[in-house]
């Protein structure tokens, strides 16, 4: 089995015509590792930007990347070619550090070369969830590629960071400390239509209470201490991508505040709550930025601390 670790970098740019931002690849980085974890081969290709002829300063600043460099790249339809006579076998398992990389190139596939797949990969591997699996970490923490590599005590001095080769470098080697045979099948895909459609669905933040993704029973807590429902004191409000409602203990005489987001996926709704305590505080405490403050409706000011609710 042969292994491609991809690493992109991207600019971004309004496209009028499209109506929206589109992230334009103007380099792309891979390694090739064989069944044994061996690197066997690299690939680099700067592409020439024709959205943008100069990168935004974050993205320069980020990368580093000259402008006489990016003046010399190859149009992406080229690069793609070569990535593709590089990889070579049609079975290879392609893998980036979360599924951004591949939203962004399934884009710019869409866009220059017009067609709706990736036309190299037919199976595809998320490193990132592979990394939280084995790390025993949820998936929404987001692990980023240079954290993963402290983590591991993989050392990445001297490497060129958010340069596409030198992370695919680092990537296929956090791959290579984590990889176990029967786990990472599960992490394996087909890209079929399953898979593109899964790609692409946009999650979507449930911000109507009355919408029928939210369930009722999911609006509903019990007192951490006493393990009595709580009454709700005030309306559910919907700010920070999430609904929030005030409550109290009548056997406690502790008051909470509530928050419940509702995220519509793919697969259906999944909901993810906590509950906090509200403890009145000072005005020095009030004024630390480190608080987790909120106003409540008398204006009251208290320290917000979170208790999972299972």
């Amino acid at each position: 089995m042969t292994f491609i670790i991809l690493d992109l970098e991207w600019n971004g740019v309004y496209l009028k015509r499209l109506r929206r931002y589109f992230n334009e690849i103007f380099e792309i980085g891979a390694v090739k590792m064989n069944e044994s974890l061996e690197f066997v081969d690299t690939f680099h290709a700067v592409v020439k930007p024709v959205m943008s002829r100069k990168l935004t300063s974050a993205v320069q600043n980020l990368t580093g990347i000259e402008e006489n460099e990016l003046k010399k790249g190859i149009p992406f339809s080229q690069a793609i070619s070569r990535l593709r006579k590089w990889i070579a076998d049609p079975s290879a398992v392609i893998m980036t550090w979360s599924t951004t990389d591949l939203v962004v190139m399934l884009d710019n596939c869409k866009y220059f070369l017009n067609q709706d797949k990736i036309p190299f990969m037919k199976k595809y591997a998320d490193l990132q969830a592979y990394f939280h699996l084995k790390m025993g970490s949820a998936s929404s923490q987001q692990t980023g590629l240079g954290r993963a590599c402290e983590i591991l005590g993989i050392d990445s001095e001297g490497m060129d960071k958010h340069r596409a080769l030198d992370d695919s470098i680092l990537t296929g080697q956090v791959f290579s400390r984590i990889y176990e045979k029967d786990s990472f099948k599960r992490f394996v895909f087909n890209a079929d239509e399953d898979f593109y459609n899964r790609l692409t669905y946009k999650t979507t933040i449930i911000s109507d209470i009355d919408n029928e993704h939210v369930d009722i029973s999911d609006l509903k807590f019990k007192c951490s201490i006493c393990e009595n429902p709580l009454k709700k004191t005030s309306e559910w409000n919907f700010k920070s991508r999430a609904f929030y409602a005030d409550f109290i203990c009548e056997a406690c005489n502790m008051a909470y505040t509530a928050r419940v987001q509702v995220k519509l996926k793919y697969d259906g709704a999944e909901t993810s709550k906590s509950l906090a305590f509200k403890t009145e505080q000072t005005s020095e405490n009030t004024d630390n930025p480190e608080n987790r403050d909120f106003q409540n409706k008398e204006g009251s000011s208290y320290e917000e601390k979170e208790i999972t609710e299972n």
